[in-house]
């Protein structure tokens, strides 16, 4: 597995088991408070940012799931091709875009 690094620090991150699902944390806590979610597995939700970039897609996530919600015309996948012929992406991943990304 390749090593995940802090968005906020650049610093490595470890798994770190939780009462919900795994997620990782900067090696340099508490100096760095850096966390990143994970699948079950542990393998990284998308990739490690920085807090606003983090903030910025919370945000993304939040809209799209209001949207999805309400419409509910097909599978979540099916509302994030949608997403991506909106975009003009081949694909979208919110764990993956950058804050410009999210704000579209």
């Amino acid at each position: 597995m390749t090593a995940v690094l802090c968005g906020d620090c650049g610093a490595a991150m470890v798994l770190r088991p939780s009462r919900f699902r795994p997620f990782y944390s900067c090696t340099r806590y508490p100096a760095c408070r850096g966390t990143h979610g994970a699948h079950p597995d542990g393998t990284p939700l998308g990739v490690p940012v920085d807090a606003a970039t983090r903030q910025a897609r919370i945000e993304a996530h939040a809209a799209f799931d209001r949207l999805w919600s309400r419409e509910r015309k097909g599978s979540r996948g099916r509302a994030y091709r949608w997403l991506a012929e909106r975009l003009g992406v081949e694909v979208v991943h919110i764990g993956e875009m950058d804050a410009a990304g999210c704000a579209r």
